[in-house]
């Protein structure tokens, strides 16, 4: 990126950006907690309008209904006891408890029969001076509505509010309306009472009626009038604060959105086009190149980017050029790590060897082309197997391959595993590989039969960079290799193609199928050895592999306990079972070799090798 470009000059650092776009979200949060402010204060006003006048109104007009229906009752005594005191000497009575008692309960009516000296009352007239009690109170309790009523209408908040004004002003009107019913229900009562002793019965019927014609209207109509209407204004004035709640949350939210849109475009773009740009050769694409038309520290920073990608285009070149050469991983740790430049330790590895048999004849048959050409397609398909399986191919000497395996490619626990899912691998793609030869070479006729030995030994080996100081290597040595080496000779005794040490066999036994071979010391090494021929995968074994596996087994315990009889028995059924069983085969000469006494050495069931 060109930063001199003119078109691409924007002179604000990101520190004045990032302060902008704080110095606006504080704008933004001052702007909508302002508006919060003012509508949450309006919802307030509204609340304390609600607890301080609806909900005390409602208790007063609670308390009406309650003396009410304390008087219909009461009525309902008098008419049935009959009392002879006098209505005006009862309400005269009643009046000095109303007077005593500001809450109209308690004792205020014994209170005013003993100040009026008039104790010895009957029940009936006591009843008669109860109901005169109650109606007192419940005109005082309207009263108090009233008063209350009044001023609720004088607020500012009222009188700006058309509805509510309207509602107030209505409600007023029926509070006012209610002493005139209550009027009329004590004049038809009284006109009842006068009238009970010496009226018939269908005008005790009518004037029953209409008393409760008026209990009805009053207290049905107005008294649950006022309730019903505060309320509902109480319900009002709460889904008008939710509304408004939510409209000053979906304006902010718009708001921020919009800036958050406008931050992305000016700011946050670039970033992403870095970002972008690092998935990308995450994923191994390094053609990514980062452009940002500003001249703050991001564009700095897409400049070393870009400057970044150059170098690691440059170092996958290298990789690729030196990766036909030495394994990539080793190259990729010696140009980003350095870890194998000078260093050398022991560790538990496994180290493979393969060879090609009779291909030191065929080389000679074949013309140089043909043996290069033959050797790479063998070489590619064997390499493919083994970087499959995450070994490292160490080198290839002539037509033989030798890899290793372990830390730091492959896992502690591992590496015995696949060595030996590389080797059957292998010998799969083998079987390709010998139908593609009169192809590869050109022959229709004579055709080699070639056949691949592989051998594979666990155990301590020296590694690191060995060699001179303009030459190294990364590779393994140690009487581990010598030993992987020599049983891949050792294939050609016991005409199998893959043999594996005991040590070998116990770390992958859970993932491949065996059969034991022989206990054998080998050219250069004095302790003896357990050999294993693979099979196959695990679950891969066949009946017949299965059969032939436990026969050569029985067979290879009598042979070691110098039971020869009973060996070559087993081994004989061995061959019959599979006439191309060739470790059957070989033990079935030494066996006769054995009988005539052809070993010196006391028989220890050990076998020594006398060829690499």
């Amino acid at each position: 990126m060109d930063l001199s470009e003119p078109a691409a000059i924007v002179r604000r650092p990101i520190s004045w950006k990032i302060f902008g776009i704080a110095a606006t979200l504080l704008l933004l949060m001052i702007f909508v907690t302002l508006l919060s402010s003012l509508s949450l204060r309006r919802v307030g006003q509204q609340l304390d309008f609600l607890g301080s006048f609806y909900i005390e109104l409602d208790q007063s007009m609670g308390d009406v209904r309650a003396f009410t229906l304390r008087e219909l009752l009461m009525i309902e005594r008098v008419l049935d006891s009959r009392p002879d005191l006098p209505f005006a000497e009862a309400r005269k009575i009643a009046a000095m408890g109303v007077g005593e008692a500001a809450d109209c309960e308690g004792g205020a009516v014994r209170s005013a029969l003993e100040k009026s000296g008039r104790t010895d009352l009957s029940r009936a007239n006591r009843q008669l001076v109860s109901f005169e009690f109650v109606k007192l109170c419940a005109a005082r309790r309207l009263e108090a509505a009233g008063k209350l009523i009044d001023e609720a209408l004088g607020r500012d908040l009222v009188a700006d509010d058309p509805a509510q004004l309207k509602l107030l002003v209505a409600l007023q009107q029926q509070v006012r309306e209610l002493p005139k019913f209550h009027g009329r229900l004590h004049a038809v009562f009284e006109n009842y009472y006068g009238q009970s002793a010496r009226a018939d019965k269908d005008t005790l019927d009518v004037i029953r009626m209409q008393l409760e014609e008026n209990r009805r209207d009053m207290v049905t109509r107005a008294i649950h009038t006022g309730t019903r209407e505060s309320a509902a204004r109480a319900r009002v004035l709460e889904r008008r604060a939710q509304w408004l709640s939510w409209i000053i949350t979906v304006v902010a939210c718009t708001l921020g959105l919009a800036f958050a849109y406008w931050v992305t475009k000016t700011l946050v773009r670039p970033v992403l086009d870095l970002m972008r740009g690092t998935r990308a050769i995450e994923k191994g694409d390094l053609s990514v190149q980062i452009e940002v038309r500003t001249s703050d520290e991001i564009a700095h920073l897409a400049g070393s980017f870009n400057r970044m990608v150059g170098e690691l285009r440059q170092k996958e070149r290298i990789k690729e050029m030196f990766g036909k050469y030495v394994d990539p991983r080793v190259v990729k740790n010696l140009l980003e790590q350095q870890q194998f430049a000078d260093s050398g330790e022991r560790r538990s590895m496994t180290v493979f060897f393969s060879d090609l048999q009779g291909f030191t004849a065929l080389g000679e048959r074949l013309t140089p082309a043909g043996v290069v050409r033959l050797l790479n397609r063998y070489f590619t398909s064997m390499a493919e197997a083994i970087r499959a399986q995450h070994g490292i191919i160490d080198k290839y000497i002539g037509d033989s391959v030798m890899a290793f395996w372990g830390p730091p490619f492959t896992g502690e626990d591992e590496h015995a595993r696949l060595a030996c899912l590389a080797a059957l691998d292998q010998r799969a793609r083998m079987e390709a590989f010998v139908r593609q030869v009169p192809e590869i070479l050109g022959l229709r006729k004579d055709v080699p039969q070639l056949r691949v030995r592989m051998g594979i030994c666990t155990g301590e080996v020296t590694v690191g960079s060995i060699g001179s100081e303009d030459a190294r290597s990364y590779t393994v040595i140690g009487d581990t290799v010598n030993l992987a080496s020599r049983l891949e000779g050792v294939n050609k005794q016991y005409h199998t193609e893959i043999i594996v040490a005991e040590d070998t066999y116990r770390l992958a036994q859970d993932a491949v199928e065996a059969r034991e071979l022989d206990s054998v010391r080998v050219v250069g090494r004095s302790e003896p050895v357990r050999l294993y021929e693979l099979l196959c995968r695990k679950g891969e074994l066949t009946e017949e592999q299965a059969r032939l596996r436990g026969r050569f087994e029985a067979a290879l315990r009598a042979y070691r306990a110098g039971q020869w009889d009973e060996a070559a028995a087993g081994f004989a059924a061995c061959r019959q079972a599979n006439p191309n069983d060739g470790p059957a085969a070989l033990f079935l000469e030494r066996i006769a070799q054995l009988r005539q006494g052809g070993d010196a050495t006391p028989w220890e069931g050990v076998w020594n090798l006398s060829e690499k």
